[in-house]
C-alpha cells in the first residue's frame, strides 16, 4: 500500500496562509485573502480526500470577523455554516464588506454565535465537519476545546485545523507589518517590540496586535498533535510549510522543526471511545474492521487500520528473525 493510501504528509515552500495573519493589512486585502484564499485553502484540501461540505452542517471554531465562514457558506454550500468565536462577530460589518464582492446579503446557511472560552453552545453530535483557520495559537488552553469539538462532531465526522504561523518561525509574532525580516520574538524583549511599532507608526493597529501577539499560546506543532491526542482525536492527514530561514543567534538552542516548520493544515477524526470513558476499550477493538460506510472517513479510518496491521506484522517479523538468531547461537 502506497502512503498517499492513507496519511499524507507533505512540506511546502509555498504559503500556506501567506497575508492572513496581519491583522493590520488593508482592508480589501484582509478581506480578499480570507473571502477568496483561506476559504478555497480549505476547500482543497478537503477536496483532495474527495470531502465536500456542500449539503453538511458546518462549525468554524474562532471565526473571528467571519470572512472566511462568508466565502465557504458562497462557495462551498453547506446546509449550515456556524461560526463560533469568544468576541460577537460584526454581521453588519460583514455585510458592508461583502457587498464589495457581489454578495448583497448575507447567506441563510451562515449563521455566528458567541461562546465561552472552553464552551461550544451546540448539542452533542449535531456537526459534520469542524474547521479552525487561524484560531488555536491564540487558544489558551487548546485541550478543553478540542475535547468539545469531539463532543459536537458525529461519530464520523472530521476535524479540519489550520495554524499559521507557528510562534518559533520567522513570522511567529503575527507583527510581521512591523519587523519584515522576521524572528522579532527572539532579537528583542516584548518592551522594545512595542516601542518600535510605536515608533514606526499605524497606531491604530498598534495596540490590538501587540496584544494579540502578547497573548499567543505559543504552541508549535508537536504540541498541538498532542493536544488532539489528550482530546482523543487521531490525525489522519497532514500537511507542513516548512521554511527555509537564516536562524538568529538568539534561537541557536531551538530544534529545527520548530524555527523551520511555519505552519500546518491538518485532518483529524475520533479515536477510540473519548477521553472521558469510563470503560476501557477491549483490546482486540483496534483489530477490528472499520464499519461499512460510505464517506472520506470511513475510508481514511480503514487505511489508519491496515497501516497499523502493517506495522503489528512488520514487529512480528523482526521478533520472529531475533528469535531465530538466538536459537542459532
Amino acid at each position: 500500500m502506497s502512503a498517499s493510501e492513507a496519511v499524507s504528509m507533505q512540506s511546502s515552500t509555498e504559503p500556506v496562509s501567506s497575508g492572513h495573519y496581519s491583522g493590520s493589512a488593508d482592508g480589501t486585502v484582509w478581506f480578499r485573502s480570507h473571502f477568496e484564499q483561506a476559504a478555497g485553502e480549505v476547500i482543497d484540501f478537503l477536496g483532495g480526500d474527495g470531502i465536500s461540505l456542500e449539503g453538511k452542517r458546518v462549525a468554524d471554531v474562532g471565526c473571528g470577523d467571519g470572512i472566511t465562514d462568508l466565502g465557504l457558506a458562497v462557495r462551498a454550500k453547506p446546509a449550515s455554516l456556524v461560526g463560533f468565536d469568544v468576541v460577537p462577530t460584526d454581521t453588519a460589518a460583514l455585510s458592508e464588506q461583502a457587498a464589495g464582492c457581489d454578495v448583497q446579503e448575507l447567506p441563510d446557511n451562515l449563521s455566528f454565535v458567541t461562546c465561552g472560552e472552553t464552551g461550544l453552545p451546540a448539542p452533542d453530535g449535531s456537526f459534520d465537519y469542524v474547521l479552525s483557520w487561524s484560531a488555536f495559537e491564540h487558544i489558551l488552553d487548546p485541550v478543553p476545546v478540542l475535547r468539545d469539538i469531539r463532543r459536537i462532531l458525529t461519530d464520523e465526522g472530521v476535524l479540519f485545523i489550520q495554524l499559521w504561523p507557528f510562534y518559533d518561525s520567522a513570522h511567529g509574532t503575527h507583527l510581521v507589518d512591523w519587523f519584515p525580516e522576521g524572528f522579532a520574538q527572539f532579537h528583542y524583549d516584548d518592551d522594545e517590540i512595542l516601542r518600535r511599532m510605536r515608533a514606526a507608526g499605524n497606531q491604530d493597529a498598534v495596540t490590538g496586535m501587540y496584544e494579540a501577539y502578547r497573548t499567543l499560546n505559543r504552541i508549535t506543532a508537536d504540541g498541538l498533535h498532542a493536544a488532539l491526542r489528550k482530546a482523543g482525536f487521531r490525525v489522519v492527514k497532514l500537511e507542513l510549510q516548512a521554511d527555509g530561514a537564516h536562524i538568529p543567534h538568539e534561537a541557536a538552542d531551538i530544534p529545527p522543526s520548530r524555527i523551520g516548520i511555519s505552519g500546518i493544515k491538518l485532518l483529524a477524526v475520533k479515536d477510540g471511545p473519548g477521553p472521558d470513558a469510563t470503560s476501557e476499550p477491549q483490546p482486540e477493538a483496534a483489530a477490528q474492521p472499520a464499519p461499512a460506510a460510505a464517506g472520506t472517513t470511513a475510508r481514511v479510518r480503514h487505511a489508519a487500520l491496515r497501516i497499523s496491521r502493517g506495522a503489528l506484522r512488520r514487529l512480528d517479523d523482526r521478533l520472529e528473525r531475533l528469535q531465530v538468531a538466538d536459537r542459532d547461537q
